[in-house]
């Protein structure tokens, strides 16, 4: 059984918030993994997160379902909560699934 990899890394902050690239696979497993240092980032004071989700090879509903709670945990702490490069496939199952219209989804 092979365990699916999940790469979280703050790549900068500055006056105007944070900025975070993830990579690999998001599924159920991964997401537990990431959500409590992303939620510890989402409540350091910034006022902005912006997620470079770029290096994201697969991600499923579990994942999208993090970017939600993520959003919501975001909005709560006075954070605002931006996906940049979100992968065509991705943004597709967002659309599926409506989440598009809760997240904020940018293209640099």
């Amino acid at each position: 059984m092979t365990t699916a990899l999940i790469d979280l890394k703050a790549v900068g902050h500055d006056d105007r918030g944070v900025r975070v690239a993830l990579a690999g696979e998001l599924d159920f497993h991964t997401a537990g993994r990431v959500e409590p240092r992303l939620r510890d980032l989402a409540g350091s004071g910034h006022r902005l997160m912006v997620l470079n989700l770029s290096g994201i090879s697969f991600c499923d509903s579990s994942g999208i379902e993090l970017f939600l709670r993520l959003d919501r945990f975001c909005r709560a702490e006075g954070t605002r909560l931006v996906l940049c490069d979100v992968p065509p496939l991705l943004v597709k199952s967002m659309r599926v699934l409506g989440a598009d219209r809760r997240l904020r989804l940018v293209a640099t």
